[in-house]
């Protein structure tokens, strides 16, 4: 990530855990988009440098080196293949649906875009310790919750509102 420009599309907690990384990377800028303004306020917390609304604010063309699409929305892939710049790579984090998708691909030939994929962690897990050591706000601000395993049910009605919620932890300590 050193030195380049970062777009992460979708701030849930996954999202966020990326714009933590790319920041943590030596990302010249990270910016995020996502439709509701808690996740985009969460993002920027941690650094992020602009928030766009997905679906109302105009994501900048061919700005981004990097973009992560972390929602699984086909309209924030097409978003993140008209915003990464030629012979930019965009990263597809977030799970999408085992169907067809309506996605717009022309911007993928036209600009020889590389698309990778990727699906859990291997030898990341090191980098993440030291980057939570270096500063254990990112902890707080994506984990918004901690509820006892006695509220488990509450648990899934707040994880259900990501406006205010990012990451809901259900903890199974017995004194709390």
């Amino acid at each position: 990530m050193q030195d380049q420009r970062v777009l992460v599309a979708g701030c849930g907690p996954i999202g966020l855990c990326v714009v933590a990384g790319a920041l943590a990377g030596g990302a010249e800028r990270v910016d995020v988009t996502d439709v509701l303004s808690g996740p985009l306020g969460r993002a920027t917390a941690l650094g992020a440098s602009t928030a766009y609304v997905a679906g109302t604010d105009a994501v900048p063309a061919e700005e981004y080196d990097v973009v992560f699409e972390c929602s699984g929305a086909a309209p924030s892939i097409t978003t993140a293949m008209k915003a990464v710049r030629k012979a930019g790579t965009v990263t597809q984090v977030g799970m999408l649906p085992d169907e067809n998708i309506g996605v717009n691909l022309a911007s993928f030939v036209s600009k020889e875009v590389t698309y990778k994929a990727t699906f859990r962690f291997d030898d990341e897990i090191d980098a993440a310790i030291t980057t939570l050591a270096q500063n254990p706000a990112i902890a707080s601000i994506i984990t918004t919750h901690v509820i006892p395993a006695q509220r488990a049910v509450d648990a899934f009605a707040v994880a259900k509102d990501s406006q205010v919620s990012g990451k809901v932890v259900v903890s199974l300590w017995l004194d709390e």
